[in-house]
């Protein structure tokens, strides 16, 4: 199994699962897949959403949170979900709009375990 089949494992899950990628820390993705007909840059947001779990983890800490796990950001378009995998590596995936939440959180949860029994 490759880190791709564990996204497009979940997009099976779940079509409302429209691409992913596991990136690492420098915002750089190591593999990414997306669903037929998708045209987001991937890559791009990747880069962004990373460094925006960086400043989550930071004020999750000085707040006393504790580390930041899992991310989530909602959009009018699409959703983006952020599951810390390791220290240096994270799995992104986007969803249409009408996915429900808790499901993809569910499915990241599994992905994330998934992959780092892979590192």
């Amino acid at each position: 199994m490759t880190f791709r089949d564990i996204i497009e494992e979940m997009h099976r899950r779940d079509p409302g699962v429209t691409c992913g990628a596991i990136v690492g820390t420098d915002g750089l993705t190591v593999e990414e897949w997306l669903s037929p007909g998708e045209t987001r840059d991937l890559s791009a947001l990747c880069a962004e959403i990373v460094q925006f779990f960086r400043e989550s983890d930071r004020i999750a800490e000085e707040n006393g949170l504790g580390s930041a796990e899992e991310v989530y950001l909602g959009g009018g378009n699409a959703m983006v979900f952020v599951r810390k995998v390791t220290g240096e590596y994270y799995l992104v995936i986007v969803t249409a709009s009408g996915t429900v939440p808790g499901k993809c959180r569910f499915l990241l949860r599994q992905a994330a375990r998934r992959t780092r029994e892979m590192l």
